[in-house]
């Protein structure tokens, strides 16, 4: 019931304004985090929630108050509407909201405005003002929805009053509108706090929580992502999405189709947000609503007026859902939601191919050839926009920017697409960015053979610049079949045909002749194919193809050993796409992949980990599995070696489960070399000893020295699994005879790899003056040119070998203390006794397989006849074999075999 307050006015005022809506037991979500920035912001002056309709301000600010309460403030609310836009009654609104938490307040001002003068609205404040000097303590004045508040002295007013508020009072508004006064004067920041639409978005975890606690709906992971994307955390959307979510029959179909003009959403945003608009205001956002971004001159070509500029900073002031994209205010664009709702309007009213065409030809004119495609082919203008990517395509993927046509192209009909040559090298390109490398590859061909047969009919230039994008296409679906000569065929052949006035097609096909050359092994051909690339790129501005160079000679440095000089590639690289393409983008994702390869190596890699979940996912024709590889040993051994074991495994596994097929042999048997060396860590030398078969099995069958990088793997974890098993000679000979292939220049990073294992083999082996004089020349070689990673990731193997050389030559081995240091620190992490793992290496390759013998029940006769031994010889390694483990009978054997990862639990 409303009840009049007529002790301050002359007319009742409402007093369920000095209070925040109630809730009326609906379950709330609690938005802790920015409550306690806010709480942390409690000495300000003034607070500010600025945000569009239905981004949860007033729910924020209700919470806020109850924080603050909880600590013993004293906090006056008022809910404004249009009605106390009148200085007077708004003054009068405000005496009564601290009058309720603090009666007696407002003696000053209500005796002015209970008389018959009418007084200045100075006078007024002064007098306010002078009321709020007398309180006691701190008081907090929450104006919810300022922004209802209109009227034409009020920013002067409100200005006045901010600058001469006593400080122990703190204002606190939430409004749809940008404080005008902090952005006109900003000498007034430094009293004010100012939470924007960004602050106020829901955060993935908060959607999360939203759903589960408050709506007591159950989404997955993928279903979250996708809600969160589209609805770019604005509270009411998902508020309106899980009502319609509740009552849809196929909750998949209903997140897929989740757009503006959904009922729930178009309804709120017709009633709350433009039916107080003016008929122009929104004439004029149903007309650049089919603008995925916008400037001001743009709009007016749209809408044949001249006030778009004028519109812009009304719709940024007003908060209709417009999102700037520079610092400079020039672009913009609308919410996703938004902008289909409105797209919808439009749809109903009028057909949109009008203006997307004038969108398309003020684009071309203003040198947005990707975004004038984009509208041309929406407008369903399909000659122009044929004749626009003839001309430019070739300029397009060189600078990477496709990808938002191809995402078109999907839409267009067939016929459409068969018509037009130039349509089906961009659906060819689609194609492969979907992976269907095979489908790809036939239409290039028929799309190669078509334009070929008509070079006689005067194919002009744009023409020929795309059948030869065609070629490097092609040459880069072979390059991910793993057809690499056929790749570095194509390569040549057409290298051959070019001018060199072609530096695009020239620089980029170089490009992929590298990465051909490396993945063969062949790292020399694969430098001059760089220098030949550079040199092209002299001749052409192309920040794409400079990235993708950086980024295979960073590849190729790794190789070579020299992993400063490639991390100062990659790193020049990476600034160069955040100011070209902006952080996240899929020119950086796969430079990502590389640079976090190298800083691995030097254990650097911390500041790069959370890029590579995101970076691995890239699946197009710039990000082949090869290099995603490398991404994801990096994730696994990250975790691993910091102390997660077990949990890294299995992101390895789940990794290993997805590769299968031609193309993945390299990959696959780098993968299964980590995994030994993780199981070895683990103690688990039978899994490993199956995983190294797998390896043999998976490598025996293609061809001879055709992975070489496979095979050092091979030989890598071969040489582990025989040092954990007391089997130093099997070791040495794997290690030997596969160093003996890596001779090259380029071959530096295997051979050190090699090389250090080789001295434990040596060791192992009791040569120890051999195993010396190769581990000190390789540890200096590796340390100085920035391997950490190399010793640390092979601690297991490196320790005990460090420890018997300080003991023989405690001179040249006092300058290494840190690397000694390094290795047992890792042992610690990863809850290994450096004093005692070298334990169940004491046990022999023949006593461990009599142990498992033993396991499996066999008496000793039965395992005698088994490995061709006599029972006398068997008695006797069971002997050695219990004093070694410290037990006195089979069963002990057995349970510390376990223990000690000897025997399987499998």
């Amino acid at each position: 019931m409303t009840i009049p307050l007529t002790h301050l006015q002359g007319f009742p005022l409402l007093r369920t304004k000095l209070f925040p809506a109630d809730a009326g037991g609906r379950p709330q979500l609690t938005r802790a985090a920015l409550i306690e920035r806010l709480f942390a912001a409690r000495e300000q002056r003034l607070v500010i929630l600025s945000a569009p309709a239905g981004f949860g301000k007033s729910t924020v600010l209700s919470q806020y108050r109850q924080r603050l309460l909880s600590t013993g403030a004293r906090v006056a609310w008022l809910s404004c509407d249009e009605s106390d836009s009148e200085p007077q009654r708004l003054l009068q609104y405000l005496v009564a909201a601290i009058n309720a938490v603090h009666p007696g307040f407002g003696s000053n001002t209500a005796g002015l405005l209970q008389g018959d003068v009418s007084w200045p609205q100075e006078a007024l404040i002064d007098a306010f003002l002078a009321d709020l000097k007398r309180l006691d303590g701190h008081i907090y004045l929450m104006l919810d929805d300022f922004h209802r508040i209109r009227h034409p002295a009020l920013g002067p007013a409100a200005r006045y009053l901010i600058e001469h508020l006593p400080p122990t009072v703190h204002l606190l508004t939430s409004t749809r509108y940008q404080p005008q006064l902090l952005i006109e004067q900003p000498s007034l920041e430094r009293w004010a706090f100012w939470l924007k639409a960004e602050d106020l978005r829901l955060t993935p975890d908060e959607t999360e929580a939203y759903f589960r606690e408050v709506k007591q709906l159950s989404l997955s992971s993928a279903e979250l992502t996708l809600l969160q994307a589209r609805t770019e955390g604005w509270i009411t959307a998902l508020h309106l999405a899980a009502l319609a979510l509740a009552r849809h029959p196929n909750r998949a179909a209903f997140l897929a189709g989740l757009s503006g003009t959904e009922r729930n959403i178009a309804d709120y945003l017709a009633e709350d947000v433009l039916a107080s608009l003016p008929e122009s205001l929104q004439l004029f956002l149903d007309q650049t609503s089919v603008l995925d971004e916008f400037n001001a001159e743009l709009c007016n070509a749209l809408t044949g007026r001249r006030d778009g500029l004028d519109m812009l900073m009304r719709l940024q002031t007003e908060q209709l859902f417009v999102i700037p994209l520079d610092e400079q205010g020039e672009w913009f664009r609308f919410h996703h939601l938004f902008a289909e709702f409105l797209q919808g309007r439009l749809a109903r009213r009028s057909d949109p191919a009008t203006l997307l065409h004038s969108a398309a030809r003020w684009c071309e004119s203003h040198d947005l050839p990707d975004r004038a495609i984009k509208y041309a082919l929406r407008a369903r203008d399909y000659s122009f926009a044929a004749e626009l990517l003839e001309r430019q395509g070739a300029r397009l993927i060189a600078s990477n920017r496709v990808y938002g046509i191809l995402a078109i192209l999907k839409s267009v009909p067939t016929e459409v697409i068969r018509e037009h040559a130039v349509f089906q090298i961009f659906y060819a390109w689609q194609l492969a960015f979907e992976q269907k490398f095979a489908d790809a590859e036939a239409l290039i061909e028929e799309v190669s053979t078509r334009l070929l047969q008509g070079r006689g009919k005067g194919m002009h230039f744009g023409l020929l610049e795309l059948l030869a994008a065609a070629q490097v296409l092609k040459a880069l679906v072979l390059l991910y079949q793993d057809k690499l000569e056929s790749c570095l065929k194509v390569a040549r052949q057409w290298l051959g045909m070019a001018p060199d006035n072609q530096p695009v097609f020239r620089a980029s096909l170089s490009c992929v002749q590298a990465a051909a050359y490396a993945l063969l092994g062949e790292f020399g051909e694969a430098a001059k194919s760089i220098a030949l690339a550079r040199d092209n790129l002299r001749l052409v501005e192309s920040e794409y193809l400079h990235v993708m160079t950086s980024l295979i000679e960073a590849l190729i440095c790794k190789e070579n050993g020299e992993l400063e000089r490639g991390r100062a590639l990659a790193e020049a690289a990476r600034g160069r796409v955040e100011r070209v393409f902006g952080r996240r983008s899929r020119v950086g994702g796969p430079l990502a992949l590389a640079y976090a390869d190298l800083l691995y190596e030097q254990d650097r890699h911390a500041a790069i980990l959370a890029e590579l979940p995101l970076a691995t996912t890239w699946r197009d024709v710039a990000t082949p599995i090869e290099l995603i590889s490398r991404g994801k040993l990096v994730m696994a051994r990250a975790r691993f070696f910091a102390g997660e074991p077990e949990q890294g495994l299995a992101q390895l596994d789940e990794w290993l489960a997805e590769l299968h097929g031609a193309g993945y042999e390299r990959v696959f048997a780098l993968g299964m070399s980590c995994k030994v060396q993780f199981l070895l860590w683990l103690r688990r030398p039978n899994e490993a000893e199956r995983v190294c078969l797998q390896m043999q099995r998976h490598l025996a069958v293609l061809p001879a020295g055709r992975y070489l990088d496979a095979e050092t793997a091979l030989a890598l974890s071969e040489a582990r699994l025989a040092l954990c098993e007391r089997r130093a000679d099997k070791a040495q000979a794997s290690l030997e005879a596969c160093l003996a292939k890596q001779t090259a220049d380029h071959q530096r990073d295997r051979r050190l790899r090699l090389s250090l294992l080789l001295s434990v083999a040596y060791w192992r082996k009791g040569n120890s003056e051999k195993a010396f004089a190769l581990f000190q020349p390789t540890l200096e070689d590796a340390w100085n040119s920035g391997y950490r990673r190399l010793f640390q990731d092979d601690a297991l193997w490196l320790l005990p070998l460090w420890d018997a050389w300080r003991v023989a030559e405690p001179k040249r081995s006092a300058a290494w203390q840190g690397v000694a240091e390094l290795l047992r620190e890792q042992c610690r992490r990863l809850a290994v006794d450096p004093e005692s793992f070298n334990e169940n290496q004491d046990v022999s390759h023949r006593e461990r397989e009599i142990l498992r013998f033993v396991a499996a029940g066999l008496s000793n006769r039965d395992i005698a006849q088994a490995v061709h031994l006599s029972e006398a010889t068997i008695k006797w390694h069971l002997h050695n074999l219990f004093a070694k483990l410290g037990v006195r009978s089979r069963t002990q054997a057995v349970l510390k075999g376990k223990s000690m990862g000897l025997l399987s639990e499998a």
